[in-house]
């Protein structure tokens, strides 16, 4: 359970940073690809994570639910969006940190379901991130783009370190 909010942000950030290496790694001319029609595109991914940051953190804050959407025709370039994923980040950081450490274990409504503590809702933004960004790895592997290391070293290295 997450008890301070301080601590969750900063949690938070160390997971944005390791995404945001993952979409720095993406050639901008790749920005509307996508491995096939109908899903999403390297750029929507990105902006769906700043839509997705407002919303979950708008619910814990506001009690209100709301996605702004992710359409390419608000940050069609890979900087315009990245910028708005650091604009976006930055909001929410400023949100959460406004907050009561004791609104982490206060209900927050669902989108379906019964009410939930806040810090569960804010976990399950983290999820989110992450899932999505190994969405974004796979992309860039199927690109002929090597993801970056998650944490700095791969297995082999692991591996060679470990036994070596």
């Amino acid at each position: 359970m997450i008890q301070r909010v301080a601590d969750f942000t900063a949690y938070f950030a160390s997971i944005r940073r390791r995404t945001l290496r993952f979409f720095q790694t993406l050639p901008p001319d790749k920005i509307d690809w996508s491995p096939q029609a109908g899903e999403f595109t390297c750029g929507d991914i990105i902006r769906h994570l700043a839509a997705a940051e407002q919303m979950f953190v708008g619910a814990v804050a506001t009690g209100r639910w709301f996605y702004p959407g992710h359409a390419r025709a608000t940050h069609p370039t890979l900087p315009e969006a990245l910028a708005y994923l650091e604009a976006s980040h930055a909001i929410a950081t400023a949100l959460l940190a406004a907050l009561d450490d004791a609104l982490l274990t206060q209900p927050c409504v669902t989108l379906e379901g019964p009410a939930v503590p806040a810090w569960r809702l804010l976990m399950a933004m983290v999820e989110h991130e992450i899932h999505h960004r190994s969405q974004f790895a796979a992309y860039l592997t199927l690109l002929g783009v090597t993801p970056p290391q998650i944490y700095g070293l791969g297995v082999e290295d692991v591996i060679a370190r470990a036994t070596g």
